[in-house]
């Protein structure tokens, strides 16, 4: 979002044409970019996500957004700005993805509404501050002559200082994802986690003392009570349980699932996906777009 202040005057100085409503309707052109790559990719990371894991791909997303606007920064002409711009959304396409952690990560339904409303709060936040920040710190030379001299790279590259603010925010996210962020997929969160070894590693040393961190150092991600499935829920949903967990070798044996005809999958599959209450929400996106 911290483009769009100066993504016109950006265009501007490519010096691609001299009409002002050409400049305008490359700037459109630059600010889609972005948006339409993100489109192209969506489902292709939804169907990423299933293979290798949700945290990957979050991880994956923020690191490309990085690159994208690290090299927007240092875009001298048009194309390398559209190639920028459209990086960032085939590396970016993650959205659905993130929903989908936060109803895998959340499974008590009481705390979803909470917990869905978290998203669109911080998007809309960033909304504000991100083009204050591309406003405020674009072209730091003119507005901030005191503080950037005109032989500084900022001179050369003007709208390279908000990139690099944005970039800062995105390095903070990403390692905060590696130590911190949990997998959600059903059959990758067993899997060992380093990132949150390493954290938990880190906040021990911060906050228990190293005594407690060198202990927690020496416990493997398999026999970590963090790592248990559904560790606050009494009942976890079918197909959660872990097969080695002695908790569930003792259970009944699940009843036979119906199987429905292959036929019927693949022709209704598809349709019935679009309930009366998705068919509202994809109206109302189209109606704020």
């Amino acid at each position: 979002m911290s483009i769009f202040p100066y993504v016109y005057y950006m265009v501007g100085s490519f010096n691609v044409t001299t009409d002002d409503r050409k400049i305008a309707f490359y700037a459109g052109i630059v600010t889609s970019a972005f948006t339409l790559a993100e489109f192209s990719t969506g489902m292709l990371w939804g169907r990423v996500s299933d293979a290798i894991g949700r945290k990957p791909v979050l991880i994956m997303g923020l690191v490309g957004t990085a690159i994208s606007m690290m090299v927007f920064g240092f875009a001298s002409s048009l194309p390398m700005a559209l190639m920028a711009r459209a990086l960032g959304g085939l590396l970016n396409g993650n959205i659905g993805v993130l929903q989908t952690t936060v109803a895998e990560l959340v499974t008590n339904k009481e705390h979803q509404p909470r917990a869905y409303s978290i998203m669109p709060f911080v998007w809309c936040l960033g909304s504000i501050i991100g083009p204050a920040i591309g406003g405020a710190l674009a072209k730091p030379c003119d507005s901030y002559p005191s503080l950037f001299p005109e032989d500084s790279i900022f001179k050369q590259y003007p709208y390279l200082l908000p990139n690099l603010v944005c970039v800062t925010v995105l390095l903070a996210g990403i390692t905060i994802g590696i130590l911190f962020l949990e997998e959600t997929h059903a059959e990758k969160r067993h899997q060992r986690d380093r990132g949150r070894e390493l954290g938990k590693y880190l906040v021990a040393i911060l906050f228990r003392g190293e005594d407690v961190a060198r202990g927690m150092k020496n416990t493997s991600c398999t026999g970590d009570e963090d790592a248990k499935p559904f560790l606050y829920h009494d009942d976890p949903p079918p197909g959660y349980d872990c097969l080695e967990d002695p908790d569930t070798q003792e259970s009944p044996a699940p009843k036979q699932p119906i199987v429905l005809p292959v036929e019927t999958k693949k022709s209704k599959g598809f349709i019935r996906a679009f309930t009366p209450r998705v068919k509202y929400i994809i109206l109302g996106y189209g109606l704020l777009a």
